[in-house]
């Protein structure tokens, strides 16, 4: 699958005058999971990420092609969780490397990405309390006084990501970004992050409309724009007509 490999590219063009801190997957270092849908209330908070005022965004990107993400790591621009003092800007983008999912019979394209996106959701870091937008790629966390003084780090949480989304036998490799600098492009990663969606929600139009009029398709633009969906929509429409023909 390559039809997200472009914003894959301007996202690493976005971050190339960043040097980060390059931390490497150790299984069993991850940090300590703690209760689903944890939660941390005001007074035993020690700050927030991408609180409301500041810039946050989050959204996850999938690819076949393993220079893109050539082993499982955790990159950091900007300060870890224990050197914050105050609330920050945040973001996390994950760049998940895959198996050929296209050829992964009927299941589809589309529905092993949301199975493996999924994978987030089982995500809870002991005083770590992940709030993610339905309506926007915003991702909240508030961050416990207990956990920063217990040294939880990003690299830890990296390591818990890594370690839920690998339970999917379709991905192989994955590469987590967090960013909390202040002068981070964090404008232009959400307009990759919608980018990112609605390639997402072209794919199940694809699937869900094999026989569909390219021409009339509020779609268009967006496979207009990404190398690869049109590909997709015609190899899916003949493997459809194929089938058909067969029964």
């Amino acid at each position: 699958m390559r039809v997200f490999d472009e914003t894959i590219r301007k996202t690493s063009a976005l971050l190339s005058e960043s040097e980060p801190r390059v931390y490497k997957f150790i299984p069993g270092g991850s940090a300590r999971e703690g209760k689903k849908n944890e939660l941390i209330m005001d007074r035993d908070s020690a700050f927030e990420l991408g609180a409301a005022a500041l810039g946050s965004v989050n959204y996850s990107l999938f690819t076949n092609e393993r220079e893109l993400v050539p082993r499982d790591e955790i990159l950091l621009y900007g300060r870890e969780l224990y050197e914050l003092k105050n609330d920050s800007d945040f973001a996390r983008i994950t760049v998940i490397l895959t198996d050929d999912i296209e050829e992964n019979g009927e299941q589809g394209a589309y529905a092993i990405i949301k199975d493996i996106e999924m994978k987030k959701f089982e995500v809870s870091p002991e005083g770590y309390m992940m709030r993610v937008s339905a309506l926007s790629n915003r991702e909240q966390v508030r961050v416990s006084k207990a956990a920063v003084k217990s040294k939880l780090s990003f690299e830890q949480v990296g390591n818990l990501f890594i370690e839920k989304y690998k339970q999917n036998s379709h991905v192989l490799a994955v590469k987590v970004i967090f960013i909390t600098l202040p002068d981070a492009p964090y404008e232009e990663m959400d307009v990759l992050a919608t980018t990112a969606v609605n390639i997402t929600k072209a794919l199940n139009h694809i699937i869900a409309d094999m026989n569909m009029d390219c021409s009339h398709c509020g779609w268009k633009p967006v496979c207009d724009e990404v190398e690869g969906l049109k590909e997709m929509h015609f190899k899916a429409s003949r493997n459809s007509e194929k089938n058909n023909k067969e029964e």
